[in-house]
């Protein structure tokens, strides 16, 4: 069976539905799919199949410090005679990882299980075959993936469900959350969009733009949203939903999960700030190929991309440009001022296609340009394979190492399908950049502009990242190319060793080396956040797979991706989600060997190689993610459901023990490991891996089959009432249990520092609950002090006694609103002589009270009053002011209840010109503090 050449489906957004569907139902839809399933012929089944109409899209967003994780519902319909199929091409965000498939409105409800993605697409059409209710999800490419969903019977309704994780870190003040359903095939007739957020730091806004959403804010970072669609609605545009974000965006935060003994999981995010407006100087180097095969459009957007970047250096920085064909061209003699790009634009404006491809010769020009002492960065574009000198990867690698200094990044662009992936994807690595592909229906300038706002304006280069403590392995991503203004950088790994620990961050500014230092605390349990642990493997796979296809396979690298992707359901070019009647075992030997035979007979160039290397980068574009919940994931296992029982991944026929719910032998397990609850809640019978075994455990009565039904020991929880007081004021923390106990329990707590000190809070060691109660309180104290800004700190659950586990939430954040507002005086000379004053909050409006003119013939020395001062409605006092001997004007703040406050700067001398404001040095005013309530009874 002969295939045409299939256009990548992200590229080619208007292609006709009725086109588009069955040029997917001929591919594996794997850019690397194994060669011995590609020639595979999947006969039709003998009967006629009508297309399933997409009634409705649900999409509920949980958006969270580190990544939204969105729950996409697709209902399906048949309005005709026959059986029908539900095939939707769902198109994703980039960087988002995709699982958890689940198959509902049939007989029953078929949960996904993850497979080799040639052998899913292989069984659901065997399946298809034989009437039985599957359905299947898998890459078509970086950003678009296949639902299929067979049968829908006449005048039924079936749903299908999965999980899309998006990684989020800031870039400015924003993050943003997409729903790109402008590109899904077919499109859906109506849809509801649902965003629950809940992030550190204060959401100043939240705009859809062309979509009016209904909203309720429950605090600083704590919003609910929806919109639902209307009469007539069609998905012409993507749903956008941009976070505007106030103090604590690009603040160091370190998000943890770690429910047994076996090693953590962690995200650090952070974005080191260095003095305003520093930013390091560089020298850029653009390498453009100009051979023939660049003659026309391609060549012109070229030169349309290096205008962009000449037009864009700093004042410090420097630039060359080389050109490459059979021979190299340079402009100039070495490195040129930015004052000079005038001279280097037009330099590329002459540069005419014709000729080879000496890729090497261009490499070994560029880098030795870059030999300075200042970082450089050099941009490669090219659209063809080398043809003139040394034309395998290994040599020309050689030669680019040779040539180069260490401070020196490298960012790859191909053009077209007719490039060497392997050795561009190589030379981004080695040289700490990134690889970017240029398809034939994309514009060369609009990538490369892109990436050049991006990485424009560094604030540090050759980082280098040192942990001390916390037992750190597995960092992801592996390299961190660099660190530019107004973006946010998250790293993820793995932690053995509880407890304090300093992350020194180093590399090179403006002023010269520089480290940052951040203290972080890694908790000895976190049940919390388990897209932590997601985060960490779905950028540990992009960097394996980088690897894979630049090393080659190797047993021990195979076996890692394999396992990863099991174990947390990512879906990768080479693994699918299958959900269907559970006959088939997933085999791991099975899935080693067909990821094995994928990289073996991967190309190097050409579309396929260009569409592998395009996905491993996208996997990778927002530094980290994954899916939560993929398949049925507890935490960080996942479970597959074999023969009736949910089975972890990892389990391989070895010996179990068997746990009965509600005995004292569940009863230890679950003080060793608490998680097994929910585990155990899975289903009447779980497999599992706990510590160093697999335990079986088993439900006596089937139908109790929940969690709280699983707990032979009370579990606690933890509250803070509230988690947002003033300066001064009391904290409630109470501890709950879910079921009362036959002895008193002290329940330990800790008390760990974020931003705020250590002295601006009590102490609370425990908590006592009385026999046959089931909730206790403490009470933990704030104080005052003199800064302007809120803080935090954190109660979390102590080492707990035997008789109880932790439940959750096990640790809740308090934020210590400050009760001062920090701001200026303003104030300027009127025409008559008088004064007008006004308040200016740091961050704030500018604000006039109705009373705000001193007269010019006021009584000397004599101060006198502004009409009040409200900040976010609460009058936190009045503008004084006073005329002095010689015309002068004195002006401070009366707070109330307070002392006057006089800044150091407080004088409009009589000679100030008329009309110009004038400020004072910053004040610290007070907030009211709220009058104590009466007594009952008077």
């Amino acid at each position: 069976m002969m295939r045409s050449p299939i256009p990548r489906p992200r590229r080619a957004p208007g292609i006709a539905v009725r086109l588009l569907i069955p040029l997917l139902a001929l591919a594996l839809l794997t850019p690397l799919a194994p060669a011995r399933l590609a020639a595979q012929v999947v006969e039709p089944p003998p009967f006629g199949i009508d297309g399933a109409r997409l009634d409705a899209l649900d999409v509920s967003i949980s958006v969270r410090d580190a990544a939204a994780v969105a729950r996409y519902r697709l209902d399906l319909s048949n309005p005709g005679d026959f059986l029908a199929e539900g095939r939707i091409v769902v198109p994703v965000p980039p960087g988002s990882a995709v699982g958890d498939l689940v198959l509902s409105g049939g007989p029953e409800t078929l949960e996904g299980r993850l497979l080799d993605s040639g052998d899913a697409e292989r069984i659901y059409e065997d399946i298809v075959r034989r009437l039985i209710d599957p359905a299947l999800l898998q890459s078509v490419s970086d950003t678009l993936y296949e639902v299929r969903a067979f049968p829908v019977p006449p005048g039924e309704q079936r749903s299908v469900s999965f999980t899309v994780t998006t990684p989020l870190t800031a870039e400015g003040n924003q993050v943003a959350v997409s729903v790109p359903w402008s590109r899904m095939s077919p499109r859906p007739a109506s849809a509801t969009v649902n965003v629950d957020i809940d992030v550190s730091w204060e959401v100043r806004a939240a705009v859809a733009p062309t979509y009016s959403l209904a909203s309720t804010r429950d605090g600083p970072g704590r919003l609910s949203l929806s919109w639902e669609s209307g009469e007539g609605w069609s998905p012409a545009t993507d749903f956008r939903l941009d976070l505007s974000g106030g103090e604590g965006l690009l603040s160091t935060r370190l998000l943890t999960y770690r429910p047994s003994d076996e090693a953590g999981y962690f995200a650090l995010l952070f974005a080191p700030a260095t003095q305003a407006a520093a930013r390091v100087d560089r020298d850029l180097i653009l390498v453009l190929d100009n051979s023939g095969s660049m003659e026309g459009e391609k060549l012109a957007q070229a030169k349309d991309a290096a205008r962009f970047m000449l037009n864009r250096l700093g004042p410090g920085d420097r630039f060359g440009v080389v050109g490459f064909a059979s021979t190299v061209s340079v402009f100039g003699e070495g490195l040129t001022p930015a004052a000079e790009a005038a001279a280097g634009i037009a330099h590329v404006d002459r540069l005419v296609a014709g000729g080879s491809t000496n890729i090497a010769g261009a490499l070994a020009t560029a880098l030795d340009l870059a030999g300075g002492e200042r970082p450089a960065t050099v941009v490669f574009l090219t659209d063809g394979l080398p043809t003139v000198g040394p034309d395998d990867p290994e040599s020309i690698l050689a030669v680019a190492q040779g040539s180069a200094s260490g401070r020196t990044q490298m960012f790859t662009f191909g053009v077209g399908y007719d490039v060497d992936t392997i050795l561009l994807d190589a030379l981004a690595r080695d040289f700490l950049g990134t690889s970017h592909y240029v398809t034939p229906d994309e514009r060369i300038d609009a990538e490369v502009g892109r990436l050049f706002e991006r990485i424009a304006t560094p604030v540090l280069t050759g980082v280098e990242i040192e942990f001390d403590g916390g037992g750190v392995s597995g960092l992801a991503p592996e390299r961190i190319a660099g660190i530019f203004a107004g973006t946010q950088v998250l790293l993820a790994g793995r932690y053995d060793a509880p407890g304090a620990a300093t992350v020194v961050v180093r590399g090179e500014t403006a002023a010269g080396p520089e480290s940052f230092r951040y203290e972080v605390s890694f908790p000895e349990r976190d049940y919390g956040d388990a897209t932590v642990a997601q985060l960490w493997a779905q950028q540990r796979i992009a960097d394996l797979l980088t690897e894979l296809r630049i090393e080659g396979a190797r047993d021990s690298l195979v076996a890692e991706i394999v396992k990863i992707a099991t174990r947390f359901g990512i879906v990768t070019p080479f693994t699918s989600f299958l959900a269907e009647e559970p006959e088939l075992a997933f085999d791991e030997a099975e899935a080693e060997d067909a990821l094995a035979d994928a990289a073996e007979a991967a190309p190097a160039s050409g579309q396929d190689a260009v569409g592998a290397a395009d996905d491993i980068e996208a996997l990778r574009a927002g530094e980290h993610g994954a899916g939560a919940d993929a398949l049925r994931v507890v935490g960080d296992r996942s479970f597959v459901l074999r023969d009736g029982v949910w089975t972890d991944t990892e389990y391989d026929d070895e010996e179990t023990v068997e746990r009965v719910v509600g005995s004292s032998d569940f009863a230890t397990l679950l003080r060793r490991d608490p998680s097994m609850a929910a585990v155990a809640a899975l289903g009447p019978i779980v497999i599992a891996r706990s510590g160093d075994a697999f335990v079986r455990i088993v439900w006596p009565n089937p139908d109790d089959a929940s969690i709280g039904a699983a707990l032979a020991l009370a579990r606690v929880a933890l509250s803070a009432s509230p988690d947002r007081v003033g300066e001064g004021a009391d904290v409630t923390i109470t501890v709950t249990l879910s079921a009362p106990l036959q002895g008193d329990v002290a329940i330990p707590v800790t008390l760990t520092a974020g931003t705020a000190e250590p002295d601006d809070y009590g102490a609370l060691a425990s908590i006592a609950i009385a026999a046959g109660e089931t909730s206790g309180t403490g009470t933990v104290g704030t104080r005052q002090d003199a800064d302007a800004a809120d803080e935090t700190f954190t109660v979390a659950l102590g080492s707990l006694p035997e008789t109880v586990v932790a439940g959750s939430p096990a640790s809740v954040t308090v934020t210590i609103e400050d009760v001062a507002v920090e701001g200026r005086i303003r104030a300027r000379r009127l025409s008559d002589g008088g004064v007008e004053v006004g308040f200016q909050p740091t961050g704030g409006d500018f604000i006039r009270p109705a009373q705000r003119v001193i007269l010019a013939d006021a009584q000397v020395n004599r101060w006198v009053v502004s009409s009040d001062v409200a900040v976010d409605g609460v009058v936190v006092g009045r503008i004084t002011a006073r005329l002095l001997p010689g015309g002068h004007f004195e002006f401070g703040f009366n707070p109330v209840g307070e002392a006057r406050v006089l800044p150091r700067s407080r004088f409009v001398p009589a000679d100030t010109a008329v009309g110009r404001w004038l400020r004072s040095s910053p004040i610290i005013v007070p907030r009211p503090r709220p009058a104590p309530a009466a007594p009952e009874g008077g």
